[in-house]
């Protein structure tokens, strides 16, 4: 009797066994906060934030991360209704806080612009330009902000000696553009510029040469920020690792490039690399100088004339906070 019985109990003990790390991990799982970022496109400038989520950084400090694409005027509205707990846009966010909406910056990704202006092959200097169309995302976005700086600090005006079209998307989208030559040029951002130099495109303009503004970064929901500062502090504290994580592992990080963004060519993913790993910040914390400069550009493209504050648009108190738990 003793045998059929235990028998009977040996199935429901591996049952068992089987059924305790899925019970461990369905309390884990209920136990990790769900959190939103809300970026332009899966390229160098989201880096940070794509090794947040798939090295687990975002997981360690309780956070159920998901990366989603979005175009930058949506992601603003996103983050105003709270569909986005976060948005990587990070002058698009600035010229929404000034203008009133309940939004901040709270961490600079990216210290500088990555995008560079790439052209048709036929076009070798800057002159060139004259009578060509140039493509951007979207009127008054930052690719037609950056653009029309571009072209005016070399003597160009916008509209008048060079075409500005409004593609949508993002930099994937912009460089599919320059491919089929429905535009002469565009910004793109790494890795695409370097993919383009590769196939025979020029790059022209470097944009951080021109200007240091803040280019990606973390902006929230000034509610979120009031009601959940430590959500704001964990997020931001797991995308500084993840960035200290690229720049001391590009070994793994050309791996990464290679699944995420396929480039097989070592040569051009150690170009990509190697441009953008300089431009990361380490703090999360931008200089002043650089955030009037993108107020500045702000101003201009709003037509504001009053002064305005870098507490209006940013705040840095959870950056510094979370540099404290970053060993």
């Amino acid at each position: 009797m003793r045998e059929p019985m235990r028998s009977a109990i040996r199935p429901v003990l591996v049952f068992a066994l089987l059924l305790l790390p899925m019970l461990a991990w369905g309390q884990e799982a209920r136990r990790l906060q769900k959190m939103r970022i809300g970026t332009t496109g899966r390229a160098m400038f989201s880096l940070p934030f794509i090794v947040g989520v798939n090295n687990g950084f975002y997981r360690s400090e309780g956070l159920d991360a998901e990366l989603i694409v979005v175009a930058p005027s949506v992601a603003i509205q996103a983050l105003i209704s709270g569909d986005l707990d976060f948005a990587t846009t990070f002058s698009s966010s600035t010229r929404a806080a000034m203008s009133g909406m309940p939004i901040r910056n709270v961490m600079v990704a990216m210290t500088a612009s990555d995008q560079v202006l790439v052209v048709k092959p036929e076009i070798r200097r800057i002159e060139d330009l004259k009578g060509k169309v140039l493509g951007v995302s979207t009127l008054k976005s930052t690719t037609d902000v950056s653009t029309r700086i571009a072209l005016k600090h070399y003597g160009l005006a916008p509209d008048v000696d060079v075409k500005i079209v409004p593609l949508g998307g993002g930099t994937g989208l912009r460089f599919t553009a320059l491919q089929s030559g429905r535009v002469d040029g565009a910004l793109l951002a790494m890795p695409h510029n370097k993919v383009a130099v590769k196939q025979g495109f020029r790059e022209l303009i470097y944009m951080r040469d021109l200007i240091r503004i803040p280019f990606v970064g973390l902006a929230a929901n000034t509610r979120r920020i009031q009601t959940d500062p430590d959500f704001i502090v964990r997020t931001i504290r797991a995308s500084l690792r993840a960035t200290r994580y690229i720049k001391e592992n590009k070994s793994e990080i050309l791996k990464l490039l290679a699944k995420e963004f396929g480039i097989k060519d070592g040569e051009v993913a150690g170009l990509v690399y190697d441009d953008a790993v300089n431009l990361y910040s380490d703090t999360g914390i931008p200089t002043d100088a650089s955030m009037m400069e993108d107020i500045a550009a702000a101003k201009e493209t709003q037509g504001i004339t009053r002064n305005v504050a870098i507490s209006e648009v940013a705040d840095w108190s959870f950056a510094r906070e979370s540099a404290k738990g970053i060993r």
